[in-house]
């Protein structure tokens, strides 16, 4: 009579027998590591693209200027129409028919100063012409066109702060302002603001503000704004200080918040005469003495 193996013994049995099969059909052993310097794969080197002709014509507007003036002008009836042409559409909105007009009279030899003027204010406008139209700007303030008046000056003005060019902007106001039989002060105050933007041009800036502040003497921020360019002028400072003192007192009743501010400008400026003062008695030696506001050096 045949007797059944106890359970325990068949289940040893079977795992017994899992493990021996497993061990005979596992997977192949991974291959040996290549080291990278064994690779035969060769990666490709990026192709540069050959070198730029410095002397193409086809430029990039937004990176390149023109090439410089070469090309025979053309006549002058012709110039004379492309501008007519250029202004009625520039009237009308259109300012790409407007340039097309002007580039045949532009870069060319002689220079045309207006056609180069009106191309470059046109393109002020276009971002991705910005060297192109920083190219016609400059060459157009560059010399002084007799023939133009004070509205192209002061159009040219407009897009040399727009661009920005501060100092060329600040010669177009002075040619515009030449130009007029009677400039008014928000024309001095425009050249003013423009000059700011130029270093070593704060002596020139606040004798434009001083002129407007003559010819409307209601805004007396032009006061204020000319005390505070000569305060930066070392041997200004004390018609800085009488001129702030001079605003102080006309805006103390109407406005004194604006008062209290000057009062600290004032305070700052006087401490700076009198280190000035301490110096020169000191033959150059910094002085001690009191800082802004009441308090003392260290």
């Amino acid at each position: 009579m045949l007797r059944h193996a106890p359970a325990a013994v068949v289940a040893r049995t079977l795992a017994l027998g899992s493990v021996l099969v497993l061990g005979a059909c596992g997977s192949p052993a991974p291959p040996a590591p290549t080291k990278v310097s064994e690779s035969t794969h060769v990666l490709a080197q990026p192709q540069r693209p050959p070198p730029r002709d410095p002397n193409s014509p086809f430029r990039r507007p937004d990176k390149e200027k023109p090439l410089p003036r070469s090309e025979p002008q053309i006549p002058a009836e012709e110039i004379a129409a492309a501008l007519v042409a250029a202004d009625k559409a520039r009237a009308a909105g259109n300012a790409t028919e407007a340039a097309l007009a002007l580039w045949p009279c532009a870069n060319k030899v002689p220079q045309h100063i207006r056609c180069e003027g009106e191309l470059g204010m046109l393109l002020a406008d276009q971002p991705n012409r910005r060297y192109e139209s920083n190219y016609y700007l400059e060459q157009a303030i560059a010399e002084d066109d007799p023939t133009a008046d004070a509205e192209f000056y002061r159009r040219m003005a407009g897009a040399l702060r727009k661009v920005p060019l501060f100092r060329e902007a600040g010669v177009a106001y002075e040619r515009m302002i030449a130009r007029l039989p009677a400039p008014t002060a928000d024309d001095f105050a425009q050249l003013a603001d423009v000059l700011q933007g130029v270093p070593d041009r704060e002596a020139a800036a606040a004798a434009a503000l001083h002129r407007a502040f003559e010819l409307d003497p209601s805004k007396l921020d032009y006061l204020r704004d000319e005390a505070l360019l000569l305060a930066q002028i070392v041997d200004r400072r004390a018609e800085a200080l009488a001129l702030l003192k001079r605003y102080r007192d006309a805006v103390a009743r109407a406005s004194p918040d604006k008062a209290a501010e000057i009062d600290r400008s004032i305070g700052t400026l006087e401490y700076e005469l009198e280190k000035d003062a301490e110096t020169k008695a000191g033959g150059g030696k910094q002085p001690g003495g009191k800082q802004p506001g009441g308090g003392k050096s260290g």
